[in-house]
């Protein structure tokens, strides 16, 4: 059975071009982005350790791969993908 809270890895596409005001630690695994289940609601979102989710990622999704997507299309546009997920 799958984890109801993973998190996503990421890294920068191209390491030399900007991607916004994203935290550096986000890229170390110092400061994770969580995709987290609600257990009452069964409603997946995003959180980080420390700080603020950029307005896109503040939703709650019916599934977890919904979320991913979402996420997915979101990071393209910063100059960012993910690498991997860990349950």
């Amino acid at each position: 059975m799958r984890s109801n809270d993973r998190i996503l890895v990421l890294e920068k596409i191209d390491p030399k071009a900007g991607n916004g005001l994203f935290d550096p630690d986000v890229f170390t695994g110092k400061n994770n982005l969580h995709v987290v289940m609600d257990p009452q609601t069964t409603m997946w979102h995003f959180k980080y350790e420390r700080g603020t989710i950029p307005p896109p990622l503040r939703f709650k999704f019916t599934d977890f791969n919904s979320a991913l997507k979402i996420a997915e299309q979101y990071f393209v546009t910063k100059n960012i993908r993910i690498v991997e997920v860990l349950d």
